[in-house]
């Protein structure tokens, strides 16, 4: 009696097969896509800053711009062109500023010029005022004449990537330098300059079958026998084992030259040859030539780090390898700290 219902459903089961078999397998029909949503690879592909819709800018936001770069310019000695509104995509700055010098004793150039907006501006001119002439004169004895620009406004996402965030660059709030010009004609460059970190390689590990210096019994110099006695009572000893079976040749005969054990009659040697001065390796080079580079490096290094008290973002070669050969400065707003790397 329990099998009965199993049975029915059993047969019920069949029969909903065969009436769907004998339809063909057809059922309900699905859906069509929406063939105005994308999908595949066209629904994965990112879209770039400049590819994205472009909303310009309101008269009021530009007013507020242009009343802001006054109050941020206002006392400042920076030779600069105002420029229309940038907005290309989600790029742009609606009062930006194309700045061509900073500063008048000395004056700055910045080459080529910066297309930055007005606060960041106002951040240069007081990081050159306030640390970078400081140090130049304190560390190098000169003052800086010349800022060499890597990038100031460019419409792309950060290292130029598809997916990573926006980069400040897009917004003329960042400036990129490479390089430093000085009234003595001197030039450093961030990639040449930054002092790099000399690492020790780590040492081999001991050989377990060879025996610690500590449990090898060391004779004093005293108790060792000159190399000539040595080879005499080798030969002596060699000579002996020829007639008696019984004497075991000792391992004496080797040349003090190449047992270690053996201490060799000291020599006199020549000193080698100092080696010619165009072959000389850098750690024989001449002392004013380090201390140059090595004032160099401290300059660099210096304005680089108090550079991370005036601006939002302030990287260099140890932020990554592509920063290595610039500074990233950008007045990006932070909640809690500057970024400084």
């Amino acid at each position: 009696m329990m099998f009965r219902p199993i049975a029915i459903l059993a047969f019920v089961c069949l029969v909903a097969f065969v009436v769907y078999a004998k339809a063909g397998g057809a059922g309900v029909p699905l859906p069509e896509r929406n063939p105005l949503r994308p999908h595949g690879a066209a629904a994965r592909a990112p879209v770039l800053p400049g590819d994205q819709p472009t909303v310009p800018w309101t008269d009021q936001e530009i007013a507020d711009a242009r009343a802001e770069c006054t109050k941020a310019l206002s006392g400042l000695a920076i030779e600069y062109e105002p420029l229309q509104p940038i907005k290309h995509g989600i790029c742009g700055a609606p009062a930006p500023i194309l700045v061509r010098s900073i500063g008048s004793d000395p004056e700055v150039e910045i080459d080529p010029p910066a297309t930055v907006t007005c606060p960041l501006a106002a951040a240069l001119s007081t990081w050159l005022s306030k640390t970078v002439q400081p140090e130049a004169k304190a560390v190098l004895s000169t003052e800086v004449v010349k800022l060499r620009n890597a990038t100031s406004y460019s419409c792309r996402n950060r290292y130029g990537g598809a997916n990573t965030p926006l980069s400040e660059h897009a917004l003329a709030n960042a400036l990129d330098v490479s390089e430093f010009v000085f009234a003595s004609g001197e030039q450093i460059t961030v990639l040449e300059s930054w002092p790099r970190l000399v690492t020790t390689p780590p040492p081999s590990p001991a050989n377990p079958r060879r025996v610690p210096v500590a449990s090898a019994p060391v004779k004093p110099v005293s108790q060792v026998r000159p190399a000539a006695h040595v080879r005499q009572v080798a030969k002596i000893r060699l000579a002996e084992a020829k007639i008696n079976p019984f004497v075991a040749p000792t391992t004496v005969m080797i040349d003090a030259k190449t047992n270690p054990f053996v201490l060799p009659t000291a020599t006199a040697e020549e000193p080698p040859p100092s080696p010619a001065p165009e072959m000389m390796p850098p750690e024989h080079a001449a002392p004013e030539t380090q201390s140059a580079h090595d004032a160099r490096s401290e300059f660099v290094r210096m304005v680089h780090d108090d550079a991370c008290h005036t601006f939002g973002t302030t990287l260099g070669p140890e932020a990554n390898d592509a920063h290595k050969n610039h500074f990233h400065l950008d007045m990006k707003a932070r909640r809690h700290a500057a970024v400084c790397e």
